[in-house]
């Protein structure tokens, strides 16, 4: 029994010494700073079925929470059999139940509302999925820039999201998105990098610029 300590006792130190190398070479992601942040990472990708580094670059902590990134999300769908068609992208609502991809219709009406939507196909179930704008207001997210400059990427993304949890919650393990989590702290923009597609890349220097502030 006391072999079999030693030995788990060298594992751990084995592992934690080669994620400190990680850290140390500048290679992972800005997020993963600490060995308890790569230690965290890695434990929960094992669980959802991602590799270590895939983990590094897939599970993004946000202020000691953990949240999936875009990629991540996608992935998890992808592994559990999930299927999903985007049938509404950022089109615009009419007054009359009308939609459209102008801000206007031909009758010179101005749109209420903007909306996407998402199919979700699992097995034999489907899930149909809407986002909009109004439901952004009544989150207090219209304001956020973010939203201001990407409406149509941050619909998509809640949509996203929205029907993930309900088509497979228990492929997500209970972890919200980085989106989502990112606005729910009031991450400041200039703490984010983002993909060229407006989903998250990586929460960069929380503290240092927090401590500026």
């Amino acid at each position: 029994m006391k072999e079999n300590k030693e030995v788990v006792v060298q594992e751990v130190s084995t592992v934690n010494n080669y994620l400190m190398t990680l850290i140390k070479s500048g290679k992972l992601p800005g997020h993963v700073k600490t060995l308890e942040d790569a230690v965290t990472v890695a434990q929960m990708g094992k669980e959802l079925g991602f590799g270590m580094m895939q983990s590094f670059h897939y599970i993004i902590p946000i202020q000691g929470k953990l949240s999936l990134s875009a990629k991540a999300l996608g992935a998890l769908l992808r592994k559990g059999g999930v299927e999903y068609l985007t049938t509404e992208d950022g089109v615009y609502v009419f007054a009359d139940g009308s939609t459209g991809d102008t801000l206007t219709n031909l009758k010179g009406e101005k749109a209420i509302d903007r909306r996407t939507t998402i199919e979700f196909f699992r097995n034999n179930r489907t899930e149909t999925c809407s986002f909009t704008w109004s439901d952004a207001t009544k989150q207090g997210l219209n304001t956020k820039d973010n939203w201001v400059r990407m409406p149509k990427e941050m619909l998509w993304a809640r949509c996203l999201s929205k029907g993930s949890n309900r088509i497979g919650p228990d492929l997500l393990l209970g972890l919200y998105t980085t989106d989502e989590m990112a606005d729910a702290l009031n991450i400041s923009e200039k703490n984010i990098q983002r993909n060229e597609d407006g989903t998250i890349k990586e929460i960069i220097d929380i503290t240092a610029n927090q401590t500026n502030n």
